[in-house]
């Protein structure tokens, strides 16, 4: 089959396109996983990281080349010789759209493995296009948007032209007791039109969302949610300015003593390094960990209350719901208007630089063509 593979990490230029790739057989086909005909992947940020090699020891493939892209959408041609016959939801002929469970890896080429865990089948109006999109955001838009509670009616989203940002203001803005929906991105008109209707946009190269709009000062936010990066340290310096000048209305949140919360799920850096498990540990335990538990305690009366949350929960019934929602019209796909992207060595290699970017608008997707 033809597949991208990457030879080795750290550049783009390690990326091409080779026509003689074995394709997988039913025997290799694990339990619980399904050999789809790809017609579309979408990339993530998890994508550039794998190939940087800068997370290698605990995201690294097992050995070079290596397939990458682990969100698409296709159609069931093999079930392998393993697979219970329980599940009744998947037949051979099938079109599914999956997200990447063993790691964001296999899915650009011709035939891929996807895991049932975290696959559905995809409505027969819903584009390929956009159902690998859905996998691969609104999946964790919709889990991120099942933690905004009743009380929660003025949210704002950093980072909010991204795929998983551009799926998660759609979910707000479905949620009848959410007011008031404000994003933070480079392009805010994008932001103010549909599919996102946001209430209110700014573009953070030329305004200052914490400290440049009086009006969230005198009506703060009930939430932030962080998909950007550096939000947290931000806030913990005006807080201590605040305190310094007895100036407690100064902040955009409201503190964790009146309700307010901070909700991310990035590192305070987008491009981190992770070389063991200590350094993971640390990362995405010990310091959310002191930050959850300081922002409730002693700085509970100036700090919103800290989360961190991953949203890649392996729940099929969450990639159900969203394509449910695709197919009745109450979700639409944000696919960057820069693609799809061609299935050649220059199509990925441009694809894989727009993601690598951080200036997406909406996700990254590359179409393949079938042979003839």
């Amino acid at each position: 089959m033809r597949a991208i593979q990457i030879s080795d990490y750290g550049s783009i230029l390690n990326l091409h396109l080779q026509t003689d790739v074995p394709k997988p057989t039913t025997i290799e086909i694990p339990k619980d996983h399904l050999l789809i005909e790809t017609e579309t992947v979408a990339l993530a940020p998890g994508d550039c990281r794998v190939l940087s090699g800068k997370t290698k020891e605990l995201q690294g493939p097992p050995s070079f080349p290596y397939i990458p892209g682990g969100d698409c959408c296709g159609t069931i041609v093999d079930m392998g010789s393993t697979n219970t016959k329980d599940d009744t939801t998947f037949k051979i002929g099938y079109r599914v759209a999956a997200r990447f469970v063993d790691g964001p890896r296999g899915a650009l080429g011709e035939y891929a493995m996807v895991s049932t865990k975290m696959c559905d089948v995809v409505p027969t109006n819903v584009d390929s296009t956009d159902a690998a999109a859905l996998a691969s955001s609104a999946t964790c838009a919709l889990q991120l948007s099942k933690r905004i509670r009743s009380t929660d009616k003025r949210i704002l989203v950093l980072g909010a032209g991204g795929g998983v940002g551009s799926h998660l203001i759609q979910f707000l803005k479905l949620n009848p007791t959410v007011e008031y929906v404000a994003g933070v991105s480079q392009n805010p008109k994008r932001l103010l039109t549909e599919p996102l209707n946001c209430d209110y946009a700014v573009d953070y190269t030329t305004t200052d969302p914490f400290t440049d709009v009086p009006e969230w000062k005198e009506n703060p936010f009930d939430v932030v949610i962080d998909l950007a990066s550096g939000s947290w340290p931000k806030l913990m310096e005006l807080s201590s300015q605040s305190t310094k000048k007895n100036e407690t209305k100064s902040m955009i949140v409201k503190s964790a003593s009146e309700g307010g919360r901070f909700l991310t799920q990035t590192a305070d850096e987008a491009n981190y390094e992770l070389h063991g498990i200590w350094a993971a540990l640390k990362l995405f335990l010990f310091t959310p960990l002191a930050r959850a538990v300081g922002s409730r305690l002693w700085k509970r009366k100036i700090l919103p209350a800290y989360s961190f949350t991953m949203n890649l929960d392996a729940d099929r019934n969450i990639m159900t719901e969203v394509l449910k929602l695709a197919s009745e019209g109450k979700l639409k796909s944000c696919v960057d208007d820069r693609g799809p992207f061609a299935f050649t060595t220059d199509g990925v290699r441009e694809a894989f630089r727009l993601q690598e970017s951080r200036h997406v608008n909406g996700k990254v997707v590359i179409r393949l063509q079938k042979t003839e």
